[in-house]
């Protein structure tokens, strides 16, 4: 109960986004295809659908879901490492719920007949949310939910700060690229350049942390 307090009274605004997907139901349920488009691959095409409910309903609820899980964290962390208010999980939340409620309103709007195509924003949004989110990692601390969590980083402190402060830097630079690139490049180049660069953001910090490992050991 004290976690959820401390929701309702420092991110009441977190609350806000969360409902608005909920508030807006009645408003377009009626104008909305009983199957929708729920998928896009990575050059902005539709290869999925499912029911209206699923479309309307999934994300919202994926969104609570989340949110409530990066709020418990504390709860569940088995050497109480992380707190609530522990940065960068209060400012994670909020980017991530506000990333969701926009694919879902663009999703949305896509199969109420708006011509808005995902590579006009997804792709830059995420560059965004790396940009945000790597600015942050350096500030996390151990833990076994976020960040780079590979046997090397969680068995050894020195490792995952050197780790962190690395992918800090290098996830910066990844969603720069996204971003500065999104109008040079043609949407099937960028597809697959967007995949290309999420490899790396992946890969990259944990074979570093494996470096750092057998250089140490």
């Amino acid at each position: 109960m004290k976690t959820l307090k401390y929701a309702f009274k420092k991110e009441w605004y977190n609350i806000i986004l969360l409902m608005v997907p909920f508030i807006a139901i009645p408003f377009i349920w009626g104008h909305l295809p009983n199957t929708m488009a729920t998928h896009w691959n990575a050059h902005g095409k539709v290869n999925g659908y499912n029911s209206k409910a699923f479309g309307v309903l999934f994300v919202p609820f994926l969104n609570i879901g989340i949110y409530l899980l990066l709020l418990y964290l504390p709860y569940i962390d088995p050497k109480k490492r992380i707190k609530t208010d522990q940065k960068p999980i209060p400012v994670l939340r909020t980017v991530i719920i506000a990333f969701l409620l926009a694919v879902h309103t663009w999703s949305v709007g896509v199969n109420l007949g708006m011509q808005i195509s995902a590579l006009q924003w997804i792709y830059p949004g995420i560059g965004l949310f790396l940009i945000i989110f790597g600015n942050y990692m350096r500030t996390i601390e151990p833990n076994y939910f976020i960040g780079i969590r590979v046997p090397w980083t969680l068995e050894d402190s020195r490792n995952w700060r050197q780790t962190h402060r690395m992918a800090s830097y290098l996830w910066v630079v990844g969603g720069l690229l996204l971003i500065i690139t999104f109008p040079l490049l043609s949407q099937k180049i960028y597809g697959d350049f967007f995949i290309a660069v999420v490899i790396v953001l992946a890969l990259v910090p944990a074979i570093y942390s494996f470096y750092l490992f057998e250089t140490e050991s």
